[in-house]
């Protein structure tokens, strides 16, 4: 054996011990990382939907202020 194959082997196999893992962390990182972002974005939804009701209610509460203030006017 010469220098060259010993190192082409030395190189093979430091790749598959350093590289297959890094390969195998970095993609369960990511779904990780995109799985807490679907989390955060769903309960985003969720507020938003509840803010959305608070403002319809708001809306009723005024339009039945309004038709008081009209019955109001109308009668005087």
């Amino acid at each position: 054996m010469d220098f060259g194959t010993i190192l082409l082997g030395a190189i093979s196999i430091l790749s598959v011990l350093i590289g297959v893992p890094a390969v195998v962390m970095f993609s369960i990182y990511k779904i990780v990382k995109l799985v807490t972002e679907k989390g955060k974005l769903k309960d985003q939804k969720e507020l938003l939907a509840l803010e959305i009701e608070k403002q319809k209610a708001q809306i009723r509460l005024l339009e039945e202020e309004n038709k008081k203030y009209d019955r109001i006017i109308n009668n005087s």
